[in-house]
């Protein structure tokens, strides 16, 4: 990537000698190695100025803590990033300055030799590269760009020298090849020049490199082969692979970098500011699914959930093949409109079919009671993964509110063969005897019941309990069990039972969340969050 790819934007840096010290404040005007600068950022989107300005102060901040040169180093030479993204070369100069004054790092050298070379420094930008070379030998990147600046300069004996290196560890770079042919250019070696001229273009068809093509051919004496060539000409130039231009690029003002600055305001607590970034970012970006998705989580985790839908609505509408997205809008819609959220899941499989969204389209039917369904949805989870114990647990779950006693029981047993330690299988697998079981079954079910009460002393377990004592017959008991636990749903449950004189329908309340699988189960966090909005 060549850095005159970065975004052009509006750029004011001014600078004025003052003195040798370090602050800055909101404008953003800093005092940084002697002098005065000011970043304009007239001009520029509200959310962009404020990111930079967000950015800035974020630094300063952290520097206050930070300790360790190579750590003081690394934030001015990401802030210095940020700055040359945006193209504001002056501001990341002086940053890049700031970064090597902390530790010497190539990087910021190398960095900030670009930035020169974009300002028309030359011969800093010389310095620079040859200090990187020096620190690493075999950097081919920064010998490129040492030999195409001193090529600049009219030193083309040591340009070449430098190219010759870049090109033992990168034969094949078109845009080195390239600058060798300037080189030989520069010395009227015409014959040279079409070597490396050719060698480029059958790496990478480049519009310049065949308008340089026309002109040596020209100079060859074949004006034929000229005219084809220059025929071809266009601005582009050849390429050359530079991860750390590429990652000066990912920080430019793009839908991303707004995802980061929507986070910065978040950990702040500013959430009015996080939201406007997200906002921007998913304008910027309007079919990207990940942006989407975190603003709607955004949303979801401030309680507004209706906002959140929606914008997962619209992630849906541009990216309609799109599983995971259908998945989200399911989860979303469960708690206001289950048959909705069912379609949705069902949209998923169809897109994906794979076991997440079987379980959520499973989860989703035991929230709709529809226990058919969810029952042969996690038959067919149990066959193919038959080492999962959470799909035998809520295959149990289904069976037992579809009454399918016999069914629940070996599924239940299964999950607990598979995971001997899971405390709330153990309950299911009490309360299934209780109701389900023969004499023998109820009994073994009671004394199990004691044995876990007296690891967790908690309601489910002493209403486990009580279900036992109705199983054998001891209504005493357990109706001092279930007064004890009122107003319990599963307390009301079983007390409802007794007057009747019969054993519960089913082992837990209809509305108890013990039949909501971990797919739809809202975390208590969240959930403080709605309540509070």
């Amino acid at each position: 990537m060549r850095s005159d790819f970065l975004p052009q934007l509006t750029v004011d840096v001014v600078t004025t000698a003052l003195k040798t010290s370090s602050w800055c404040f909101r404008g953003i005007l800093c005092f940084a190695s002697g002098f005065l600068y000011a970043v304009d950022l007239e001009g520029l989107s509200v959310p962009m100025a404020e990111t930079l300005r967000a950015a800035n102060d974020k630094v300063e901040t952290d520097l206050e803590t930070l300790v360790s040169p190579q750590s003081r180093s690394e934030a001015r030479g990401d802030l210095g990033m940020l700055y040359h993204a945006q193209f504001l070369l002056d501001a990341a100069d002086i940053e890049y300055t700031k970064a090597i004054e902390e530790a010497s790092l190539p990087r910021w050298r190398y960095l900030r030799g670009i930035v020169r070379m974009d300002q028309g420094s030359v011969l800093g930008a010389i310095d620079d590269f040859t200090a990187v070379v020096q620190q690493e030998p075999n950097n081919h990147l920064a010998l490129y760009r040492l030999g195409v600046a001193l090529a600049v300069t009219g030193d083309h004996l040591q340009a070449r020298v430098a190219l010759l290196r870049a090109e033992l560890r990168m034969p094949k770079s078109p845009a080195v090849l390239a600058a060798l042919a300037d080189v030989a250019i520069a010395a009227k070696n015409w014959e040279l020049a079409q070597e490396y001229l050719e060698r480029s273009w059958a790496v990478e068809e480049s519009g310049q490199v065949a308008y340089k093509l026309g002109l040596v051919w020209g100079r060859l004496g074949d004006l034929e082969a000229s005219k084809k060539w220059i025929g071809r000409r266009s601005p582009v130039a050849p390429t050359i692979e530079d991860a750390l231009l590429l990652d000066v690029a990912d920080r430019s003002i793009s839908p991303r970098f707004f995802v980061k600055a929507a986070k910065w305001a978040w950990e702040r607590g500013d959430v009015d500011e996080a939201l406007q970034a997200y906002r921007f970012a998913s304008n910027l970006a309007p079919k990207d699914v990940i942006i989407g998705l975190g603003l709607a989580g955004m949303l979801e985790s401030l309680g507004r959930l209706v906002e959140a839908i929606e914008e997962v609505r619209r992630i849906v509408r541009a990216n309609p093949d799109d599983g995971a997205v259908w998945r989200r809008l399911a989860a979303l819609l469960h708690s206001t409109n289950v048959s909705a959220a069912l379609d949705a899941a069902k949209m998923a499989q169809t897109i994906d079919n794979d076991d997440p969204s079987r379980a959520l389209l499973a989860a989703l039917a035991m929230k709709a009671r529809l226990y058919e369904l969810a029952g042969s949805v996690y038959e067919e989870l149990t066959t193919r993964d038959a080492e999962n114990a959470y799909y035998f647990y809520w295959l149990a779950m289904a069976r037992l509110a579809d009454r399918n006693c016999e069914g629940s029981l070996k599924s239940i047993a299964e999950a607990i063969r598979l995971q001997t330690s899971w405390g709330e299988a153990h309950v299911v697998q009490i309360r299934a005897r209780a109701l389900c079981g023969g004499p023998s079954e109820r009994v073994k079910a009671r004394s199990k019941a004691l044995v876990l009460l007296r690891q967790r002393p908690d309601a489910d377990m002493r209403l486990t309990l009580a279900i036992t004592e109705m199983g054998v017959g001891n209504v005493d008991e357990a109706l001092m069990l279930i007064d004890a636990e009122r107003p319990h749903p599963d307390a009301s449950m079983l007390g409802a039972a007794l007057q009747r004189n019969m054993l519960p329908t089913a082992p837990f309340a209809a509305d108890s969340q013990w039949w909501e699988p971990e797919e739809i189960r809202k975390s208590l966090t969240q959930n403080a969050v709605q309540r509070g909005g």
